[in-house]
């Protein structure tokens, strides 16, 4: 089964109103985040995680890159503290209760 995405992240997180046509137009979502890593530009693996711990707020979306080694390293750490504090890690379609994908 072949399914079409419905949601798009724009670069950088920058939106302008041609941009918001356009996602319109094309039957898209645009998500975006309210805490960003830094990951791209972290080097210690400590003060990131120092500094995601402290975005730890109900409703935050994070955004995180996976092709991050720094990112791949720390994420299990913040993971963890995250649900030790109570947090539940949740996919956007249940935190936003939108569907991600048309069938």
């Amino acid at each position: 089964m072949e399914l079409d995405v419905k949601w798009f992240r724009p670069p950088y997180g920058v939106t302008n109103p041609n941009l918001k046509k356009a996602v319109e137009r094309m039957g898209y979502t645009a998500i975006g985040w309210n805490v960003r890593s830094m990951d791209t530009v972290a080097k210690d693996e400590g003060v990131l995680l120092n500094k995601l711990k402290n975005a730890l707020k109900p409703g935050a979306i994070f955004l995180f890159h996976d092709t991050i080694d720094i990112t791949v390293k720390v994420l299990p750490d913040f993971i963890s503290c995250a649900r030790e504090q109570g947090y539940e890690i949740a996919p956007l379609d249940k935190l936003l209760n939108l569907q991600p994908y048309v069938d």
